[in-house]
């Protein structure tokens, strides 16, 4: 699982409030014509014709000072409650935004363990910010085994509370630019702001990794339905063997997206696995069918046709698929070892 923390934040059409290492600048203006100014004081205005590459940009002022009021003072015009705390800010709203601003700093970034530390350390130094430290200890700990936190019992209080727990003021506030990208199957992953629905998916990503399949299945069902969520569904019934639900789950679907896309690869491998191969082949052919796909969803398309067509003993069909997806991804799980006991 990776983490991102969003630089820029659009306040109100055309003005945008951005984050840099040392400073936060404001952007004012519409396409092709900007003035922008950060908390270093430095001041442009830029100015160009779209689409024709053709543009200039005057500096009005190189900014060398570094004024932590002046940045206190840029972060305050953001209505909307940007993730920044504002001029008169409470020190700890000033402390949770310096800790967000340190664990997703891309020039140091720390290890899970690091991060679960330091929201430890957050968390008893300001009981108020236990939502957002619990939070953010769940989002990184799960990832290294190494951090040793009790991922069960915090994702169940996390989601159990999960009403409270995003209402909270400072995780409404600040956790606006937090965008978790949690695996749902191989080939789908979702890269949506950190919000119930998010740590939904990844505590059901934790449930299904201590093979509580029911439990599992029991947060999807309590989840907003949508696709990520069908696609989730029918992976845990392919794994636990319910390929009847499985069609059941993914039927009248169109290769309309990436996620429809992967909701008639998991059909074909239900069909497959209930021997019905030519069911199967004709969803992977869908599936594969529009080429404008992502790369991991394309090559999970043509590793799964590829093992139906070795079950159907098509052995050079299958090879051909394999070799597909070696020219793109020559490390990708498991096609060497498959063309090995294809070739055999």
């Amino acid at each position: 699982m990776s983490l991102r923390f969003r630089r820029s934040l659009k306040i109100i059409p055309g003005v945008r409030l951005n984050f840099n290492k040392d400073s936060i600048g404001l952007s004012l203006g519409v396409r092709g014509a900007h003035y922008t100014m950060n908390s270093k004081g430095r001041r442009t205005i830029s100015a160009g014709i779209p689409g024709t590459g053709i543009s200039s940009v005057e500096v009005l002022s190189s900014g060398r000072r570094t004024s932590r009021s002046s940045a206190q003072e840029m972060m305050s015009q953001e209505d909307s409650g940007p993730p920044a705390p504002g001029l008169f800010a409470r020190k700890v709203e000033r402390d949770l935004n310096a800790f967000l601003l340190d664990i997703y700093n891309s020039d140091s970034k720390d290890t899970p363990v690091e991060v679960v530390e330091k929201a430890a350390a957050l968390k008893a130094k300001h009981p108020s910010l236990a939502s957002a430290a619990d939070l953010i200890t769940f989002l990184h700990g799960v990832t290294d085994d190494k951090t040793k936190i009790d991922a069960l019992t915090l994702g169940q209080h996390l989601w159990s509370n999960r009403a409270s727990v995003f209402n909270d003021q400072f995780v409404s506030k600040y956790f606006k630019g937090i965008t978790p990208s949690a695996q749902i199957t191989r080939g789908i992953s979702t890269n949506e702001i950190y919000n119930a629905q998010t740590l939904g998916f990844i505590y059901t990503e934790v449930l299904q990794s201590e093979q509580k399949y029911d439990q599992a299945l029991a947060v999807l069902d309590e989840m907003i339905p949508d696709q990520l969520v069908a696609i989730s569904i029918a992976d845990i019934e392919l794994i636990t063997k319910k390929y009847d639900e499985a069609i059941e789950t993914t039927e009248d679907i169109d290769n309309e997206d990436d996620a429809t896309a992967m909701l008639l690869i998991l059909r074909g491998i239900a069909f497959r696995e209930k021997s019905l191969n030519d069911a199967a082949v004709e969803c992977f052919k869908r599936s594969l069918a529009r080429k404008d796909r992502s790369e991991a969803l394309l090559h999970r398309a043509l590793f799964e046709r590829a093992e139906t067509y070795a079950r159907m003993g098509k052995k050079a069909m299958a090879v051909k698929d394999l070799e597909k997806i070696l020219v793109d991804e020559p490390q990708y799980p498991e096609v060497e070892e498959k063309l090995a006991s294809i070739k055999k």
